[in-house]
Protein backbone atom coordinates (compact mmCIF):
# COMPACT_ATOMS: atom_id res chain seq x y z
CA UNK A 1 0.00 0.00 0.00
CA UNK A 2 0.89 3.47 -0.97
CA UNK A 3 1.13 5.62 2.12
CA UNK A 4 -0.82 8.43 2.51
CA UNK A 5 0.09 11.72 0.06
CA UNK A 6 0.18 14.04 3.08
CA UNK A 7 2.43 11.25 4.92
CA UNK A 8 4.77 11.30 2.29
CA UNK A 9 5.32 14.78 0.80
CA UNK A 10 4.17 16.50 3.92
CA UNK A 11 7.35 19.51 3.83
CA UNK A 12 8.46 18.39 0.49
CA UNK A 13 11.90 20.88 0.23
CA UNK A 14 15.04 20.27 -2.28
CA UNK A 15 16.58 17.19 -1.63
CA UNK A 16 19.33 16.82 0.75
CA UNK A 17 22.60 15.57 -0.27
CA UNK A 18 23.28 11.89 0.44
CA UNK A 19 26.01 11.65 3.20
CA UNK A 20 28.42 8.70 2.69
CA UNK A 21 28.38 6.89 5.88
CA UNK A 22 30.85 3.94 4.88
CA UNK A 23 34.24 4.92 5.91
CA UNK A 24 36.04 1.90 6.84
CA UNK A 25 33.13 -0.71 6.06
CA UNK A 26 35.23 -2.42 2.97
CA UNK A 27 38.50 -2.49 4.89
CA UNK A 28 36.56 -3.96 8.82
CA UNK A 29 35.23 -6.83 5.76
CA UNK A 30 38.06 -7.63 4.79
CA UNK A 31 39.62 -8.15 8.13
CA UNK A 32 36.61 -9.92 9.02
CA UNK A 33 36.58 -12.19 6.05
CA UNK A 34 39.66 -13.00 6.94
CA UNK A 35 38.72 -14.45 10.20
CA UNK A 36 38.50 -18.21 10.52
CA UNK A 37 35.24 -17.96 12.26
CA UNK A 38 33.64 -15.22 11.28
CA UNK A 39 29.84 -15.39 11.25
CA UNK A 40 28.22 -11.97 10.66
CA UNK A 41 27.96 -8.54 9.02
CA UNK A 42 25.86 -6.01 8.69
CA UNK A 43 24.51 -6.16 5.24
CA UNK A 44 22.72 -3.26 4.89
CA UNK A 45 22.84 0.00 4.10
CA UNK A 46 26.83 -0.27 2.89
CA UNK A 47 26.11 1.42 -0.55
CA UNK A 48 28.75 4.30 -1.28
CA UNK A 49 26.33 7.60 -2.76
CA UNK A 50 29.51 8.81 -4.66
CA UNK A 51 29.92 7.14 -7.58
CA UNK A 52 33.18 6.56 -9.43
CA UNK A 53 34.98 9.03 -11.60
CA UNK A 54 35.07 8.91 -15.53
CA UNK A 55 39.16 9.47 -15.82
CA UNK A 56 40.82 10.92 -19.01
CA UNK A 57 42.22 7.26 -19.33
CA UNK A 58 39.01 5.59 -19.76
CA UNK A 59 37.63 8.69 -21.76
CA UNK A 60 40.14 7.95 -24.47
CA UNK A 61 39.30 4.34 -24.52
CA UNK A 62 35.74 5.58 -24.84
CA UNK A 63 36.34 7.42 -28.01
CA UNK A 64 38.97 4.90 -29.50
CA UNK A 65 36.49 1.84 -29.73
CA UNK A 66 39.20 -0.22 -28.95
CA UNK A 67 39.79 -2.63 -25.77
CA UNK A 68 43.41 -1.68 -24.77
CA UNK A 69 43.21 -4.67 -22.05
CA UNK A 70 40.69 -7.18 -22.17
CA UNK A 71 42.55 -10.18 -20.41
CA UNK A 72 40.00 -10.48 -17.51
CA UNK A 73 36.26 -10.08 -18.19
CA UNK A 74 33.25 -11.03 -17.01
CA UNK A 75 32.04 -12.00 -20.86
CA UNK A 76 31.95 -10.79 -24.03
CA UNK A 77 33.32 -11.11 -27.48
CA UNK A 78 34.72 -8.19 -29.34
CA UNK A 79 34.24 -7.97 -33.17
CA UNK A 80 36.56 -6.72 -36.16
CA UNK A 81 33.94 -5.53 -39.06
CA UNK A 82 33.88 -7.88 -41.55
CA UNK A 83 34.39 -11.30 -39.76
CA UNK A 84 31.39 -13.23 -39.93
CA UNK A 85 32.50 -16.51 -38.24
CA UNK A 86 29.81 -18.39 -35.66
CA UNK A 87 31.31 -19.13 -31.73
CA UNK A 88 32.65 -22.00 -31.81
CA UNK A 89 31.03 -24.32 -29.56
CA UNK A 90 32.89 -25.63 -26.00
CA UNK A 91 33.95 -29.14 -25.73
CA UNK A 92 32.25 -30.77 -23.11
CA UNK A 93 34.87 -31.94 -21.42
CA UNK A 94 36.56 -28.57 -21.10
CA UNK A 95 36.94 -27.37 -17.59
CA UNK A 96 38.70 -24.44 -18.32
CA UNK A 97 35.84 -22.04 -16.46
CA UNK A 98 36.12 -21.28 -12.95
CA UNK A 99 32.96 -23.71 -12.97
CA UNK A 100 31.27 -22.78 -9.86
CA UNK A 101 27.83 -23.76 -11.03
CA UNK A 102 25.71 -24.19 -8.20
CA UNK A 103 24.66 -21.68 -5.55
CA UNK A 104 25.80 -22.07 -2.27
CA UNK A 105 23.36 -22.70 0.19
CA UNK A 106 24.79 -21.62 3.16
CA UNK A 107 26.09 -18.62 4.77
CA UNK A 108 29.45 -20.48 5.03
CA UNK A 109 29.73 -22.11 1.88
CA UNK A 110 29.42 -18.22 0.92
CA UNK A 111 31.93 -17.11 2.69
CA UNK A 112 34.23 -20.34 2.02
CA UNK A 113 33.78 -19.79 -1.79
CA UNK A 114 33.94 -15.58 -1.14
CA UNK A 115 37.94 -16.77 0.01
CA UNK A 116 37.95 -19.48 -2.82
CA UNK A 117 37.81 -16.99 -5.75
CA UNK A 118 39.96 -14.00 -3.93
CA UNK A 119 36.95 -11.60 -3.91
CA UNK A 120 38.87 -9.40 -1.70
CA UNK A 121 41.33 -8.05 -4.57
CA UNK A 122 38.33 -6.55 -5.78
CA UNK A 123 36.88 -4.53 -3.23
CA UNK A 124 36.30 -0.92 -4.54
CA UNK A 125 36.72 -1.54 -7.58
CA UNK A 126 34.70 -2.41 -10.76
CA UNK A 127 33.70 -5.78 -10.71
CA UNK A 128 31.45 -5.44 -14.16
CA UNK A 129 34.53 -4.89 -15.82
CA UNK A 130 37.22 -6.75 -13.90
CA UNK A 131 36.03 -10.10 -12.53
CA UNK A 132 34.82 -13.31 -14.18
CA UNK A 133 31.88 -14.20 -11.83
CA UNK A 134 30.68 -17.69 -11.19
CA UNK A 135 27.79 -18.43 -13.42
CA UNK A 136 25.00 -19.28 -10.85
CA UNK A 137 25.36 -15.10 -9.99
CA UNK A 138 23.62 -14.80 -13.29
CA UNK A 139 20.01 -14.66 -14.75
CA UNK A 140 19.67 -15.58 -18.82
CA UNK A 141 19.17 -11.99 -19.75
CA UNK A 142 21.85 -9.34 -20.85
CA UNK A 143 22.08 -5.77 -20.32
CA UNK A 144 20.46 -4.68 -23.39
CA UNK A 145 17.53 -6.44 -22.46
CA UNK A 146 17.54 -4.82 -19.69
CA UNK A 147 17.47 -1.30 -21.46
CA UNK A 148 14.30 -2.86 -23.46
CA UNK A 149 12.72 -3.39 -20.10
CA UNK A 150 11.90 0.24 -19.48
CA UNK A 151 9.50 -0.09 -21.77
CA UNK A 152 7.32 -2.58 -19.83
CA UNK A 153 5.47 0.26 -18.28
CA UNK A 154 6.84 3.04 -20.00
CA UNK A 155 5.07 2.89 -23.13
CA UNK A 156 2.18 3.36 -21.90
CA UNK A 157 3.06 6.19 -19.88
CA UNK A 158 4.95 7.89 -23.00
CA UNK A 159 1.93 7.68 -24.77
CA UNK A 160 -0.32 9.21 -22.06
CA UNK A 161 2.79 11.94 -21.83
CA UNK A 162 2.21 12.96 -25.66
CA UNK A 163 -1.67 13.34 -25.30
CA UNK A 164 -1.23 15.95 -22.17
CA UNK A 165 -2.03 19.29 -23.03
CA UNK A 166 -0.53 21.04 -19.66
CA UNK A 167 3.31 20.82 -19.59
CA UNK A 168 3.31 20.31 -16.08
CA UNK A 169 1.69 16.81 -16.71
CA UNK A 170 3.64 15.88 -19.56
CA UNK A 171 6.40 16.73 -17.25
CA UNK A 172 4.39 14.11 -14.37
CA UNK A 173 4.05 11.17 -16.95
CA UNK A 174 7.78 11.29 -18.19
CA UNK A 175 8.96 11.36 -14.84
CA UNK A 176 6.66 8.29 -13.85
CA UNK A 177 8.21 6.48 -16.93
CA UNK A 178 11.83 7.21 -15.23
CA UNK A 179 10.77 5.74 -11.93
CA UNK A 180 9.22 2.74 -13.29
CA UNK A 181 11.65 1.52 -14.68
CA UNK A 182 13.09 0.83 -11.24
CA UNK A 183 10.09 -1.62 -10.58
CA UNK A 184 12.07 -4.45 -12.21
CA UNK A 185 15.03 -3.72 -10.11
CA UNK A 186 14.59 -5.96 -6.92
CA UNK A 187 16.00 -8.89 -9.42
CA UNK A 188 19.32 -9.52 -7.82
CA UNK A 189 20.69 -12.20 -11.20
CA UNK A 190 23.18 -10.52 -12.58
CA UNK A 191 22.51 -10.18 -16.54
CA UNK A 192 25.17 -10.89 -18.87
CA UNK A 193 27.54 -7.86 -19.93
CA UNK A 194 26.75 -7.85 -24.22
CA UNK A 195 29.69 -8.91 -26.41
CA UNK A 196 30.68 -6.18 -28.57
CA UNK A 197 28.84 -5.85 -31.47
CA UNK A 198 25.98 -7.38 -29.73
CA UNK A 199 22.31 -6.44 -30.57
CA UNK A 200 18.72 -7.01 -29.33
CA UNK A 201 15.68 -5.47 -30.74
CA UNK A 202 11.80 -5.29 -30.11
CA UNK A 203 8.44 -4.79 -31.29
CA UNK A 204 5.84 -3.86 -29.61
CA UNK A 205 5.97 -2.08 -26.14
CA UNK A 206 4.36 -2.56 -22.92
CA UNK A 207 3.65 -5.33 -21.05
CA UNK A 208 0.13 -6.67 -19.08
CA UNK A 209 1.46 -5.40 -16.01
CA UNK A 210 0.31 -1.60 -16.21
CA UNK A 211 -2.77 -0.09 -14.52
CA UNK A 212 -3.40 3.29 -15.47
CA UNK A 213 -6.30 5.09 -13.58
CA UNK A 214 -8.50 8.07 -14.53
CA UNK A 215 -6.91 11.54 -14.98
CA UNK A 216 -8.69 13.79 -12.80
CA UNK A 217 -7.70 16.45 -15.26
CA UNK A 218 -9.69 18.33 -17.90
CA UNK A 219 -7.26 16.32 -20.51
CA UNK A 220 -8.88 13.15 -22.15
CA UNK A 221 -6.27 10.75 -22.24
CA UNK A 222 -5.34 9.02 -25.42
CA UNK A 223 -7.67 5.87 -26.28
CA UNK A 224 -4.33 4.98 -27.91
CA UNK A 225 -2.66 4.45 -24.84
CA UNK A 226 -4.64 1.33 -23.75
CA UNK A 227 -5.13 0.41 -26.88
CA UNK A 228 -3.24 -2.27 -28.80
CA UNK A 229 -2.04 -0.60 -32.19
CA UNK A 230 0.20 1.53 -30.65
CA UNK A 231 2.33 -1.28 -29.81
CA UNK A 232 2.32 -2.45 -33.69
CA UNK A 233 4.07 0.98 -34.51
CA UNK A 234 7.18 0.71 -31.55
CA UNK A 235 10.19 -0.53 -32.58
CA UNK A 236 13.61 -0.48 -30.54
CA UNK A 237 17.32 -1.53 -31.37
CA UNK A 238 19.99 -1.65 -28.72
CA UNK A 239 23.74 -2.80 -29.59
CA UNK A 240 26.62 -2.59 -27.66
CA UNK A 241 29.14 -0.62 -29.08
CA UNK A 242 31.98 -0.62 -26.47
CA UNK A 243 33.69 -3.00 -24.60
CA UNK A 244 35.74 -1.98 -21.71
CA UNK A 245 34.43 0.57 -20.64
CA UNK A 246 30.92 -1.44 -21.50
CA UNK A 247 29.00 0.88 -23.05
CA UNK A 248 25.64 0.16 -24.69
CA UNK A 249 23.30 2.18 -27.32
CA UNK A 250 19.66 2.13 -27.75
CA UNK A 251 16.70 3.71 -29.89
CA UNK A 252 13.22 3.38 -29.52
CA UNK A 253 10.18 4.90 -31.95
CA UNK A 254 6.68 4.82 -31.55
CA UNK A 255 5.09 6.38 -34.57
CA UNK A 256 3.33 9.63 -34.06
CA UNK A 257 3.88 9.52 -30.17
CA UNK A 258 7.31 9.52 -29.05
CA UNK A 259 10.91 8.84 -29.60
CA UNK A 260 13.74 7.48 -26.49
CA UNK A 261 17.41 7.07 -26.58
CA UNK A 262 19.76 6.09 -24.47
CA UNK A 263 23.78 5.70 -24.40
CA UNK A 264 24.32 3.64 -20.71
CA UNK A 265 27.57 2.79 -19.29
CA UNK A 266 26.95 1.97 -15.81
CA UNK A 267 30.07 1.08 -13.17
CA UNK A 268 29.69 -0.85 -10.09
CA UNK A 269 31.49 -0.83 -6.90
CA UNK A 270 32.06 -4.15 -5.02
CA UNK A 271 32.11 -3.71 -1.19
CA UNK A 272 32.69 -6.92 -0.21
CA UNK A 273 29.20 -7.77 1.09
CA UNK A 274 26.87 -5.79 -1.27
CA UNK A 275 27.76 -4.01 -4.77
CA UNK A 276 26.57 -0.46 -5.75
CA UNK A 277 25.36 0.11 -9.76
CA UNK A 278 25.88 3.68 -10.92
CA UNK A 279 24.03 4.55 -13.88
CA UNK A 280 25.99 6.48 -15.96
CA UNK A 281 23.87 7.59 -18.69
CA UNK A 282 22.95 10.04 -21.43
CA UNK A 283 18.94 9.75 -22.11
CA UNK A 284 16.68 12.10 -23.79
CA UNK A 285 12.72 11.23 -24.42
CA UNK A 286 10.93 13.38 -27.64
CA UNK A 287 7.43 13.43 -27.48
CA UNK A 288 6.21 13.81 -30.95
CA UNK A 289 2.89 15.88 -30.30
CA UNK A 290 2.67 19.34 -32.11
CA UNK A 291 5.02 20.64 -29.35
CA UNK A 292 7.79 18.27 -30.11
CA UNK A 293 9.60 18.44 -26.49
CA UNK A 294 12.62 16.94 -25.28
CA UNK A 295 13.26 16.16 -22.38
CA UNK A 296 16.85 14.99 -20.64
CA UNK A 297 17.38 12.93 -17.45
CA UNK A 298 20.10 14.81 -15.72
CA UNK A 299 20.74 12.22 -12.93
CA UNK A 300 19.82 8.89 -12.04
CA UNK A 301 19.96 7.40 -8.16
CA UNK A 302 22.10 4.28 -7.45
CA UNK A 303 21.12 0.84 -6.73
CA UNK A 304 22.86 -1.52 -4.16
CA UNK A 305 22.72 -5.44 -4.04
CA UNK A 306 22.54 -6.12 -0.44
CA UNK A 307 23.83 -9.31 1.38
CA UNK A 308 25.91 -10.96 -1.48
CA UNK A 309 28.36 -13.19 1.38
CA UNK A 310 26.47 -12.73 4.69
CA UNK A 311 23.28 -11.36 6.27
CA UNK A 312 19.95 -13.88 4.86
CA UNK A 313 18.66 -13.10 1.40
CA UNK A 314 20.15 -10.34 -1.12
CA UNK A 315 18.32 -7.55 -1.62
CA UNK A 316 18.08 -4.20 -3.50
CA UNK A 317 18.01 -0.80 -2.40
CA UNK A 318 17.66 2.19 -5.10
CA UNK A 319 18.47 5.40 -3.76
CA UNK A 320 19.64 8.89 -5.06
CA UNK A 321 17.98 11.98 -7.35
CA UNK A 322 16.17 11.51 -10.13
CA UNK A 323 16.43 14.52 -12.18
CA UNK A 324 14.94 15.52 -15.66
CA UNK A 325 14.55 18.57 -17.53
CA UNK A 326 12.53 19.85 -20.48
CA UNK A 327 14.82 21.58 -23.37
CA UNK A 328 13.83 25.08 -22.35
CA UNK A 329 14.93 24.68 -18.95
CA UNK A 330 11.29 25.87 -18.06
CA UNK A 331 9.85 22.56 -17.18
CA UNK A 332 11.94 20.42 -14.39
CA UNK A 333 11.29 17.31 -12.26
CA UNK A 334 13.38 16.65 -8.83
CA UNK A 335 12.77 13.65 -7.13
CA UNK A 336 14.46 12.20 -4.07
CA UNK A 337 14.42 7.66 -3.71
CA UNK A 338 14.85 7.29 0.03
CA UNK A 339 17.90 5.32 1.25
CA UNK A 340 16.61 2.15 3.14
CA UNK A 341 17.24 2.31 6.80
CA UNK A 342 16.70 0.69 9.83
CA UNK A 343 14.42 -1.94 10.02
CA UNK A 344 13.42 -1.02 6.44
CA UNK A 345 12.45 2.55 7.15
CA UNK A 346 12.30 4.48 3.75
CA UNK A 347 12.80 1.96 1.69
CA UNK A 348 10.77 2.13 -1.92
CA UNK A 349 9.72 5.65 -1.25
CA UNK A 350 9.85 8.74 -3.85
CA UNK A 351 8.72 11.77 -2.92
CA UNK A 352 9.60 15.33 -5.11
CA UNK A 353 7.95 18.12 -7.27
CA UNK A 354 7.56 19.05 -10.60
CA UNK A 355 8.35 22.93 -11.31
CA UNK A 356 7.58 25.21 -13.82
CA UNK A 357 10.41 28.43 -13.98
CA UNK A 358 11.20 27.26 -10.81
CA UNK A 359 7.76 27.40 -8.85
CA UNK A 360 6.80 23.83 -7.22
CA UNK A 361 3.22 23.28 -9.33
CA UNK A 362 2.83 19.50 -8.64
CA UNK A 363 4.07 16.91 -5.57
CA UNK A 364 4.88 13.39 -6.48
CA UNK A 365 5.07 10.72 -4.26
CA UNK A 366 4.70 6.83 -4.30
CA UNK A 367 6.84 3.56 -3.93
CA UNK A 368 9.07 2.80 -7.13
CA UNK A 369 8.01 -1.17 -6.76
CA UNK A 370 4.23 -0.03 -6.79
CA UNK A 371 2.99 3.18 -7.83
CA UNK A 372 2.87 7.01 -8.32
CA UNK A 373 0.69 9.62 -7.26
CA UNK A 374 0.56 13.69 -8.45
CA UNK A 375 -1.57 16.23 -6.18
CA UNK A 376 -1.26 20.03 -6.88
CA UNK A 377 1.04 21.76 -4.38
CA UNK A 378 1.39 25.14 -2.65
CA UNK A 379 4.62 26.94 -3.27
CA UNK A 380 6.88 25.31 -0.62
CA UNK A 381 5.83 22.09 -2.49
CA UNK A 382 3.18 20.66 0.00
CA UNK A 383 -0.08 19.39 -1.40
CA UNK A 384 -2.88 21.70 -1.28
CA UNK A 385 -5.57 20.37 1.17
CA UNK A 386 -8.42 19.97 -0.86
CA UNK A 387 -6.95 18.76 -4.16
CA UNK A 388 -7.81 15.44 -6.08
CA UNK A 389 -4.38 13.16 -6.24
CA UNK A 390 -4.00 12.08 -9.40
CA UNK A 391 -2.42 8.17 -10.05
CA UNK A 392 0.11 8.43 -12.46
CA UNK A 393 0.92 4.94 -12.46
CA UNK A 394 0.60 1.60 -10.70
CA UNK A 395 2.26 -1.96 -10.64
CA UNK A 396 -0.95 -4.77 -11.33
CA UNK A 397 -0.77 -7.42 -8.10
CA UNK A 398 -1.53 -10.43 -10.18
CA UNK A 399 1.71 -8.87 -12.37
CA UNK A 400 3.90 -8.80 -9.22
CA UNK A 401 2.30 -12.52 -8.04
CA UNK A 402 3.05 -13.90 -11.13
CA UNK A 403 6.74 -12.75 -11.43
CA UNK A 404 7.11 -14.55 -7.59
CA UNK A 405 6.62 -18.28 -9.39
CA UNK A 406 9.46 -17.47 -11.94
CA UNK A 407 12.80 -18.79 -10.86
CA UNK A 408 14.40 -15.30 -11.62
CA UNK A 409 11.73 -13.45 -10.69
CA UNK A 410 11.25 -12.27 -13.82
CA UNK A 411 7.45 -10.62 -14.56
CA UNK A 412 5.44 -12.54 -17.43
CA UNK A 413 6.76 -9.39 -19.65
CA UNK A 414 10.30 -10.03 -19.10
CA UNK A 415 9.79 -13.67 -19.42
CA UNK A 416 7.96 -14.00 -23.01
CA UNK A 417 10.22 -10.99 -24.43
CA UNK A 418 12.78 -13.68 -22.99
CA UNK A 419 11.45 -16.88 -24.39
CA UNK A 420 10.96 -14.96 -27.87
CA UNK A 421 7.50 -14.17 -27.77
CA UNK A 422 7.21 -10.38 -27.03
CA UNK A 423 7.83 -9.52 -30.84
CA UNK A 424 8.34 -10.54 -34.76
CA UNK A 425 12.09 -10.76 -34.13
CA UNK A 426 11.51 -13.31 -30.81
CA UNK A 427 9.01 -15.72 -33.22
CA UNK A 428 11.83 -15.83 -35.64
CA UNK A 429 14.73 -17.04 -32.67
CA UNK A 430 11.85 -19.12 -31.56
CA UNK A 431 11.48 -20.88 -34.86
CA UNK A 432 15.34 -21.03 -35.50
CA UNK A 433 15.42 -23.09 -31.82
CA UNK A 434 12.21 -25.64 -33.03
CA UNK A 435 14.04 -25.84 -36.50
CA UNK A 436 11.08 -24.30 -37.83
CA UNK A 437 10.74 -21.60 -40.75
CA UNK A 438 14.09 -20.69 -41.11
CA UNK A 439 13.37 -19.35 -44.05
CA UNK A 440 12.10 -16.43 -42.26
CA UNK A 441 14.81 -15.91 -40.24
CA UNK A 442 16.97 -15.80 -43.15
CA UNK A 443 14.76 -12.82 -44.65
CA UNK A 444 16.77 -9.93 -45.24
CA UNK A 445 15.75 -6.30 -45.72
CA UNK A 446 16.85 -3.63 -48.38
CA UNK A 447 20.04 -2.68 -46.90
CA UNK A 448 21.35 -6.20 -46.54
CA UNK A 449 20.98 -7.11 -42.79
CA UNK A 450 18.85 -9.92 -42.05
CA UNK A 451 15.76 -9.52 -40.40
CA UNK A 452 16.87 -11.51 -37.71
CA UNK A 453 20.43 -10.49 -36.67
CA UNK A 454 22.45 -13.18 -35.94
CA UNK A 455 23.93 -10.52 -33.34
CA UNK A 456 20.84 -11.07 -31.01
CA UNK A 457 20.96 -11.51 -27.00
CA UNK A 458 18.06 -14.56 -27.91
CA UNK A 459 20.81 -16.37 -29.95
CA UNK A 460 23.17 -16.33 -26.80
CA UNK A 461 24.15 -19.95 -26.01
CA UNK A 462 25.01 -19.16 -22.79
CA UNK A 463 21.67 -17.21 -22.26
CA UNK A 464 20.23 -20.12 -23.60
CA UNK A 465 21.39 -23.18 -22.03
CA UNK A 466 21.12 -20.61 -18.56
CA UNK A 467 17.37 -20.37 -19.51
CA UNK A 468 16.86 -23.87 -20.00
CA UNK A 469 18.52 -24.92 -16.72
CA UNK A 470 21.64 -26.31 -18.48
CA UNK A 471 23.88 -24.76 -15.95
CA UNK A 472 27.03 -26.63 -16.82
CA UNK A 473 26.47 -26.30 -20.50
CA UNK A 474 25.94 -22.01 -19.85
CA UNK A 475 29.20 -21.77 -17.67
CA UNK A 476 31.07 -23.92 -20.62
CA UNK A 477 29.79 -21.50 -23.32
CA UNK A 478 30.61 -18.74 -21.04
CA UNK A 479 33.91 -19.72 -21.11
CA UNK A 480 34.33 -19.69 -24.41
CA UNK A 481 33.02 -16.49 -25.26
CA UNK A 482 35.20 -15.40 -23.24
CA UNK A 483 38.37 -16.92 -24.75
CA UNK A 484 37.29 -15.59 -28.16
CA UNK A 485 36.24 -12.69 -27.31
CA UNK A 486 40.54 -11.95 -26.29
CA UNK A 487 41.28 -13.54 -29.36
CA UNK A 488 39.22 -11.27 -31.25
CA UNK A 489 40.76 -8.52 -29.50
CA UNK A 490 44.59 -10.00 -30.48
CA UNK A 491 43.15 -10.36 -34.08
CA UNK A 492 42.23 -6.65 -34.34
CA UNK A 493 45.74 -5.20 -32.74
CA UNK A 494 47.34 -7.55 -34.94
CA UNK A 495 44.90 -6.30 -38.19
CA UNK A 496 45.62 -2.73 -36.98
CA UNK A 497 41.76 -2.12 -37.13
CA UNK A 498 39.35 -0.53 -35.09
CA UNK A 499 36.04 -1.51 -33.97
CA UNK A 500 32.93 0.62 -35.24
CA UNK A 501 29.64 -0.24 -34.34
CA UNK A 502 27.12 -0.70 -37.10
CA UNK A 503 24.25 1.20 -36.37
CA UNK A 504 25.79 4.16 -33.65
CA UNK A 505 28.36 6.76 -33.85
CA UNK A 506 29.70 8.42 -31.13
CA UNK A 507 28.92 12.14 -30.88
CA UNK A 508 31.09 14.93 -30.91
CA UNK A 509 30.44 16.85 -28.24
CA UNK A 510 29.39 20.34 -27.44
CA UNK A 511 30.42 22.95 -24.97
CA UNK A 512 27.43 22.20 -22.42
CA UNK A 513 27.71 18.18 -22.76
CA UNK A 514 31.81 18.72 -22.27
CA UNK A 515 30.70 20.25 -18.90
CA UNK A 516 28.00 18.10 -17.77
CA UNK A 517 30.57 14.61 -18.81
CA UNK A 518 32.81 15.83 -16.65
CA UNK A 519 30.65 16.86 -13.47
CA UNK A 520 32.06 14.37 -10.86
CA UNK A 521 28.71 14.88 -9.00
CA UNK A 522 26.68 13.18 -11.76
CA UNK A 523 28.53 12.23 -14.54
CA UNK A 524 26.98 11.27 -18.09
CA UNK A 525 28.21 8.99 -20.99
CA UNK A 526 28.90 10.52 -23.98
CA UNK A 527 25.92 9.93 -26.09
CA UNK A 528 25.96 7.75 -29.54
CA UNK A 529 23.85 8.78 -31.73
CA UNK A 530 21.64 6.09 -34.15
CA UNK A 531 21.88 5.92 -37.84
CA UNK A 532 18.29 7.03 -38.28
CA UNK A 533 17.95 5.51 -42.07
CA UNK A 534 19.13 2.20 -40.86
CA UNK A 535 16.92 2.51 -37.89
CA UNK A 536 13.66 3.03 -39.71
CA UNK A 537 14.59 0.57 -42.39
CA UNK A 538 14.66 -1.82 -39.52
CA UNK A 539 11.88 -0.78 -37.86
CA UNK A 540 9.82 -0.90 -41.22
CA UNK A 541 10.62 -4.62 -41.70
CA UNK A 542 10.19 -5.57 -38.51
CA UNK A 543 6.88 -3.99 -37.91
CA UNK A 544 5.69 -5.58 -41.29
CA UNK A 545 6.91 -9.00 -40.03
CA UNK A 546 4.54 -8.60 -36.69
CA UNK A 547 1.34 -7.71 -38.61
CA UNK A 548 1.56 -9.99 -41.36
CA UNK A 549 3.85 -12.98 -40.50
CA UNK A 550 1.42 -15.76 -38.72
CA UNK A 551 1.99 -18.26 -35.95
CA UNK A 552 3.83 -21.60 -36.96
CA UNK A 553 2.25 -24.48 -35.93
CA UNK A 554 3.58 -25.56 -32.84
CA UNK A 555 5.48 -22.36 -31.77
CA UNK A 556 4.70 -22.71 -28.13
CA UNK A 557 6.94 -25.70 -28.03
CA UNK A 558 9.85 -24.82 -25.70
CA UNK A 559 12.05 -27.76 -26.89
CA UNK A 560 15.14 -26.23 -28.45
CA UNK A 561 16.28 -30.00 -28.97
CA UNK A 562 15.71 -29.75 -32.65
CA UNK A 563 17.09 -26.73 -34.20
CA UNK A 564 18.12 -26.88 -37.55
CA UNK A 565 22.12 -26.13 -38.12
CA UNK A 566 20.91 -24.36 -41.51
CA UNK A 567 19.01 -21.56 -38.84
CA UNK A 568 20.84 -18.28 -37.50
CA UNK A 569 23.22 -18.80 -35.10
CA UNK A 570 24.92 -16.47 -32.35
CA UNK A 571 27.46 -14.32 -34.54
CA UNK A 572 27.79 -10.47 -33.54
CA UNK A 573 31.11 -9.99 -35.04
Amino acid sequence: MLRSLSDLVANIVAPTTQEDDEQGKDEDFTMMMKKKNSSSINGGNNATSSPPSISQKEEQQLRRRVDPDSSSSDDGVGRGDGHHENVTAPDDNDNSEEDIVSAPTSEADRMTLFNNLNLTKYINKDVMSVASLPIFLFEPTTTLQRIAEIFEHGHALLILANSQQDPVMRMAYVAAFAVANYAGSERTGKPFNPILGETFEMVGGGGAGFTAATAATDDKRDDDAANDSTTKNFYLLAEQVSHHPPIGAAHAECTNHYEYSITSAPKTKFHGNSVTIYPINYTTVQLKSQRQETYRLRRTPVTAVNNLIVGGSMWTDTHGTLEICSDDGVTTCTLQFEQCGSFGEGHYEVMGTVRRNGVPQVAICGLWNEGLDAVACDVDGNPIDDADPISLWRVDPAYVEASKKNKYSMTPFVDRMNACDASSLGALVRRRNSGRACDLSAAVVDDGDRLLLPSDSRLRPDREALQRGDISTAARWKGRLEEQQREERRRRDAEGTEYKPRYFTLRRRRGAEEEESNDDDAPMAIPYDVDLERFRRRADAAIMAATTMAPAAGDDDDDDDGADDDCVKFAPW
